[in-house]
């Protein structure tokens, strides 16, 4: 041992390993303590089920994953039941539920506001129903014999829950409108009639939270990209593009605008403000200028209203739109 410790540079290495040896040590033994401080992967299951008002047999392709987040442990749990998928994020040290997300299948909105399938498993037909605890109940000093009982009341009025329940399902914020009913939105924001398009996608997304149905179709003139919410109808993006239009009307000459065929930037920002339906005084512009684009003359021309950003490229000698967007944040 006297020899191993013998020249400065071994000693430094020794005590180097033994420092490394002990934290290793150290993080183990945490780790090991943190394990045993968390639920288990089945216990997070359970929850998710729960909340879900499902039983583990109603359920398909059930997967639990324990994950570090945001400087805290949680378990993703994954699973399917009547064409729906359950997405769940479960705190792993108390169970506590993070986030849900369900999509698709026949649902219905339950209780609390949660997305339940149409057929829940039953109650335990042992547990007695909110009037019969009521009737049970003995009835209490002070209250006057006018004034109905619990059980009475129950029986004549819903419950809060019951309330919540009714007032959320006939809530349109919380319904999804048809595909069709977000076509027939697209279509009538471009102008255009079902016998015009040819619609090359139809698919419901998720656009940073929001629910959307992402459509795109063309016409024999233009190309379209539509984001149309799945809550509401209103367009919450839109995008135009012109199958070559104007490209042959003129070429670029030394950087300079072509002669006598220049409408002019006022003219290109009316075209832009019209074809949105908007007035100069209602929204605020960001860009107006003339540029050239793959050899073609144009006006880039933008502007706000709210939060709602609209960008048009308008030909600059004959005034066709070449391409359009509008979004919202």
């Amino acid at each position: 041992m006297k020899k191993f410790f013998d020249t400065p540079r071994k000693a430094v290495i020794s005590a180097v390993c033994i420092v490394a040896f002990v934290l290793a040590a150290v993080a183990l033994m945490g780790a090991i303590v943190l394990k045993q401080s968390l639920i288990s992967k089945s216990e997070a299951g359970a929850a998710a089920l729960a909340d879900a008002g499902l039983k583990e047999a109603d359920v398909s392709a059930l997967r639990v994953n324990l994950d570090f987040d945001d400087g805290r442990f949680e378990y993703e749990v994954d699973f399917y039941c009547n064409g729906a998928e359950y997405e769940y994020v479960i705190q792993a040290k108390d169970g506590d539920i993070i986030a849900r997300d369900i999509e698709g299948g026949n649902r219905e909105v339950g209780q609390n506001g949660r997305t339940n399938p149409v057929n829940p498993a039953p109650s335990s037909a042992a547990e007695p129903s909110g009037s019969e605890q009521s009737a049970a109940e003995p009835f209490r000093s002070g209250q006057s014999a006018a004034e109905p009982s619990r059980s009475e009341q129950s029986a004549v009025e819903p419950s809060e829950s019951e309330q919540s329940a009714a007032e959320l399902s006939n809530d349109p914020a919380t319904q999804e409108i048809s595909l069709e009913m977000a076509k027939e939105a697209a279509l009538a924001d471009a102008g255009l009639s079902d016998t015009e398009v040819t619609f090359t996608k139809e698919r419901l997304d998720n656009n940073d939270g929001i629910k959307v149905y992402d459509l795109e179709f063309y016409t024999a003139d233009a190309e379209y990209d539509y984001e149309i919410n799945a809550f509401d109808g209103t367009v919450h993006e839109k995008d135009m593009e012109a199958f070559g239009a104007g490209q042959q009307a003129h070429s670029r000459v030394g950087g300079n605008r072509p002669e006598g065929s220049d409408i002019g930037v006022d003219r290109a920002k009316e075209i832009a403000l019209d074809h949105a339906g908007l007035t100069e005084a209602e929204v605020r512009f960001v860009k107006a200028e003339f540029e050239y684009d793959d050899g073609r003359a144009e006006y880039e021309v933008e502007f706000y209203l709210d939060r709602t950003e609209y960008s048009y490229s308008v030909d600059a000698a004959s005034g066709d739109i070449i391409h359009y967007e509008a979004d919202s944040d």
